[in-house]
């Protein structure tokens, strides 16, 4: 590909003369932030999207841009899925198995970031729950449906670098809670699912990403005072003026502060 694109570059720039017509593209997290904006343009461009949500109702006005962008044959249908809850992961999966359309790309968008501790219905630390096993459950399941030469794509984040995953206590019952901690190991076991996905079905033409998604102001730090959000754009701003790759984690009296932006709430 002759074309160079860097961080400032558009989905629309990136896929600028290309027809999508007959492909089709399952998206978490499709009704805001990155999400949204990655399902507008594949439909504009001719696909047909599948958008996995957590409440239908309010995703059904939020994605009207979406629907005004098919013009080129595109289309968009919303699916429900909460990825913190086991029992709507195994739902979906069971619904788009049972329709049985094939996926020439899955895209694990949805997440939470630096949220206050909780835990999913499931009993896991909500990040971890969320983030990873949400989607390491549902991509497992519908993996029959991934077509041969297939892609998935895993929004990680710079945040992997922060810490790695604690697989003696990931729901933090024997330390004390630290959502930036929290966020990063869930970002992490995205990278190495990705990897391990790769691994696993690139016998069958298909290939696996971990991508760090850029810094996009979205909703997505909703958890932030605005002092906070403020400190940390400086932080990566100043990261890439230093070209260093990542910034690593800083403990200061109000928890640790990390560079990484990651995906779109679920």
């Amino acid at each position: 590909m002759a074309e160079k694109f860097g961080a400032k570059s558009t989905a629309d720039e990136v896929l600028s003369g290309i027809n999508l017509k007959g492909k089709r593209f399952l998206i978490t997290g499709a009704s805001s932030g990155i999400g949204l904006e990655t399902a507008r343009s594949l439909v504009s461009h001719g696909a047909s999207v599948v958008g996995a949500v957590r409440n239908l109702a309010k995703a059904e006005p939020a994605t009207a841009s979406v629907r005004d962008a098919a013009s080129q044959g595109g289309s968009l249908e919303l699916i429900n899925l909460d990825l913190a809850s086991l029992q709507s992961v195994h739902a979906c999966a069971d619904k788009l198995l049972a329709d049985g359309q094939p996926f020439d790309a899955i895209i694990a968008n949805a997440g939470v970031m630096a949220t206050p501790f909780g835990r999913t219905i499931d009993g896991f630390e909500v990040q971890f729950g969320t983030n990873h096993l949400g989607h390491f459950a549902l991509i497992n399941q519908i993996e029959p449906l991934l077509v041969d030469n297939g892609r998935l794509v895993v929004l990680s984040s710079l945040s992997h670098r922060g810490a790695d995953i604690d697989l003696d206590d990931p729901n933090f019952e024997q330390q004390a809670y630290d959502p930036w901690v929290a966020y990063s190991r869930s970002k992490t076991a995205n990278s190495l699912f990705a990897v391990e996905f790769n691994r696993r079905h690139r016998d069958r033409g298909i290939r696996a990403a971990s991508v760090m998604p850029g810094n996009s102001l979205t909703d997505l730090p909703r958890h932030f005072s605005p002092e906070d959000l403020q400190e940390l754009l400086q932080t990566v701003d100043a990261a890439h003026r230093s070209g260093s790759a990542a910034e690593r984690v800083e403990r200061n009296s109000a928890g640790s502060r990390n560079v990484g932006l990651g995906s779109s709430r679920s």
